[in-house]
């Protein structure tokens, strides 16, 4: 780094804050509160309320610290340090990476057309959008076709029949030439300078392999209190739990919504994860983002593609091409393209010893920046929304053994939170069983009103936490309604979705 480098580092540094010293101190009360909370919990369990409930929720609320603690005084945006780098090449195409945004669709007349302008109303400017149509049923075919024809970064790719989110990104990436990929959920819109951000961290950082962005979900000002409360739920998930996992350069969730990957990160993974088998099941559909994370998450320093400047070449394509592998050949038709791809042969990635990793348990830094953002698109009927929760926790008994079997290798405390997180999420329905069932029908009361108590007051915690972030919205009020939704109905969902994971309809 020269000393220029160092400077606006140091300058960059100097002048951000994320918040005023009024609310850092508002941000420092809530530490202590939820500290004060915890030792009151670990006497509790021991001289007042029910053993089991009280180990619990003494473990709920150190989780809740440690993710508090971590998120706010070890994370940093990774975009503060470098958005300064390098100014001098932003109007220089040369020095800029290609970048290949891949969006899957199907039937989604109503969202595409503001996703895919989003795309091309992005400030970065050397870009190929190649939107993969997976078998639409309704105008979503047209309306491509005629954006395609007015935008010449467009390229559409229609599969004759649906193959799934994941095997369609692998179709766009067959002629992807980009040296990073962006996926996008196709119900998503990001905003202008989100790819300009994400490629300086990339250029700032090389051993970053994945980024993932800050999403809020759009319409939730004005739409219903289901909105409302998902878009406080999808706030937090990003800001304090990806900001706790990125301070262990560790995140374990590339969110669908809008991430960015290195391709000689992702690329060896690709074919894996589209054709990924669970349980017996071929080409199981769930566990897209988590899985795929957890593949970039558990790479060894010494497998790195031989490729080792990113850049792509034929051979990159000719891996990829090779090695999609389909009992029932898939035919892309487009105008520019046209591929049988069909299963020809087994290939292996060209992987090279890497000696200059200085960490020998993991190759990749995966982080969140809130600068890089990005609309959702969410249910919008309770209904909706149950069978999205349905999916997404047949998602996470998938990443169960694929996340779970390779965290260790990652940050000693970062593995510890994630594993002890995924013991109570098992535990938790019977904990709510016993403290609002079987004590009260024993008489015990006491335990029951502070579990309760408890529960409202974690909604609490993170309410407060976005209103410190979004001074002025009255939103935050919403999120102790909807932890009590997460609490005492999504928690029972785990089990339907672990006896229906067989059924791989996707909606």
């Amino acid at each position: 780094m020269t000393l220029v480098q160092e400077a606006r580092k140091t300058s960059s540094a100097a002048t951000y804050s994320e918040l005023d010293k009024k609310r850092w101190l508002v941000r420092y009360l809530i530490l202590g509160g939820v500290g004060t909370v915890l030792a009151i919990k670990l006497y509790m369990l021991l001289f007042v309320v029910d053993l089991t409930v009280g180990i619990y929720s003494f473990f709920t609320s150190f989780i809740l610290f440690n993710i508090l603690l971590f998120s706010y005084t070890k994370f940093k945006d990774p975009y503060i340090d470098a958005q300064d780098m390098f100014l001098s090449n932003d109007n220089d195409n040369n020095n800029k990476p290609l970048v290949s945004v891949i969006i899957p669709v199907k039937n989604e007349e109503g969202n595409i057309r503001n996703c895919v302008q989003s795309c091309i109303n992005s400030t970065y400017s050397k870009k190929e959008i190649i939107i993969v149509d997976d078998g639409s049923t309704d105008n979503t075919g047209q309306i491509l076709d005629k954006m395609e024809r007015q935008e010449p970064c467009l390229h559409v790719i229609h599969l004759s029949k649906s193959v799934g989110k994941k095997q369609a990104i692998e179709a766009g990436s067959v002629v992807a030439k980009g040296e990073i990929y962006v996926f996008m959920d196709s119900d998503c819109d990001m905003h202008m300078d989100a790819i300009d951000k994400a490629i300086k961290i990339f250029q700032y950082d090389k051993k970053i392999g994945a980024i993932t962005g800050h999403g809020r979900v759009r319409g939730a000002m004005t739409g219903n209190i289901l909105l409302k409360m998902q878009d406080l739920y999808v706030d937090a998930s990003c800001r304090i739990l990806k900001g706790m996992e990125t301070s262990f350069s560790s995140v374990t969730c590339c969110a669908g919504a809008l991430s960015f990957f290195r391709r000689q990160a992702v690329m060896p993974y690709i074919h894996t994860w589209a054709h990924d088998n669970f349980l017996g099941i071929k080409d199981f559909k769930f566990a897209t983002d988590r899985r795929l994370t957890a593949y970039i998450l558990g790479t060894k320093p010494s497998c790195v593609l031989e490729n080792n400047s990113g850049k792509s070449n034929d051979n990159d394509n000719d891996i990829i091409r090779h090695s999609i592998t389909n009992n029932t050949p898939v035919l892309i038709q487009a105008k520019k393209d046209s591929l049988d791809i069909t299963a020809t042969t087994t290939s292996s990635h060209p992987y090279v010893e890497n000696n200059n990793n200085k960490n020998p348990r993991y190759a990749w830094r995966i982080v969140y920046s809130p600068s890089v953002k990005v609309n959702v698109g969410v249910p919008e009927t309770f209904s909706a929304l149950i069978r999205q929760q349905i999916r997404w926790r047949k998602s996470f008994i998938r990443s169960l053994f694929a996340t779970g079997g390779i965290y260790w290798r990652r940050p000693f405390y970062a593995a510890l939170l994630y594993y002890l997180q995924v013991s109570l999420k098992f535990l938790r329905p019977f904990i709510i069983l016993k403290a609002l069932l079987f004590l009260p029908l024993v008489g015990d009361y006491t335990t029951t009103l502070l579990y309760f108590s408890g529960v409202f007051f974690t909604g609490m915690i993170y309410g407060v936490d976005f209103r410190l972030r979004n001074p002025g919205s009255s939103l935050w009020l919403y999120r102790p309604l909807f932890t009590l939704v997460t609490t005492f109905v999504y928690s029972w969902l785990i089990f339907y979705a672990a006896i229906t994971i067989k059924k791989t309809a996707w909606r």
